[in-house]
């Protein structure tokens, strides 16, 4: 009996070293596989990473255009104090006709020229700061005997918004508030429009009954 056990050790024996040898080599060759496809991995990161580098390298050793620069600044700059008279010029219109306590003209002709500059500003308003037309009458002038006045143009490097400040003054000199607004360059519009007002400028606002 014991001597068929041996046998039957003997015979199996192989078979089953065999096996394991195999399994340990299969095990040995996937942690392989495994190291490999890291090892892949991370020379594809560190490619990658080395790319950006040399852009980045090449992007400074680039000289920085100095004159080129300055075109472009000073031409946001004309642009910016251009769309700051049209406002401008827009404001007196609506602030002349919206805060004003003065009986609209008898004469036809008087009140149809009115009417008329007062729809090109309505027009112009839209145009430039995307005005409803229940924004209109909301003028920034709450005083038409006021002047309003582009004070500062903030302009920076590779951007298309430009902060500008205006300033608004009573008839007697007095502060009356500050607007501030960003020139949307690509656009040509005004935005981000926040109004100010001094206590002497709310002292100064015309009654229109609600206006």
């Amino acid at each position: 009996m014991r001597g068929r056990s041996v046998g039957v050790t003997k015979r199996y024996g192989i078979p089953i070293g065999l096996f394991l040898i195999v399994l340990i080599m299969v095990v040995l060759i996937w942690g392989q596989n495994k190291k490999i496809d890291r090892l892949n991995i991370d020379m594809a990161s560190t490619k990658e990473l080395l790319q950006e580098a040399v852009a980045k390298k090449e992007n400074m050793d680039q000289p920085f255009d100095s004159k080129e620069h300055e075109k472009v600044l000073k031409s946001r700059t004309v642009s910016a104090k251009k769309i700051g008279a049209e406002i401008i010029a827009v404001e007196n219109e609506l602030a002349s006709f919206y805060k004003s306590n003065e009986s609209l003209p008898e004469d036809q002709a008087a009140y149809d020229e009115l009417i008329k500059n007062l729809e090109s500003a309505k027009a112009e308003n839209t145009r430039l700061t995307n005005a409803t037309e229940g924004d209109h009458i909301q003028t920034w002038k709450l005083n038409p005997e006021w002047t309003l006045k582009l004070e500062s143009i903030v302009t920076y490097q590779d951007t298309d918004n430009v902060p500008v400040l205006f300033s608004m003054t009573t008839k007697s000199g007095k502060s009356a508030g500050l607007i501030y607004a960003v020139y949307d360059v690509v656009n040509y519009k005004l935005t981000n429009i926040s109004r100010h007002y001094t206590t002497d400028g709310l002292d100064d606002e015309v009654d229109v009954g609600g206006a």
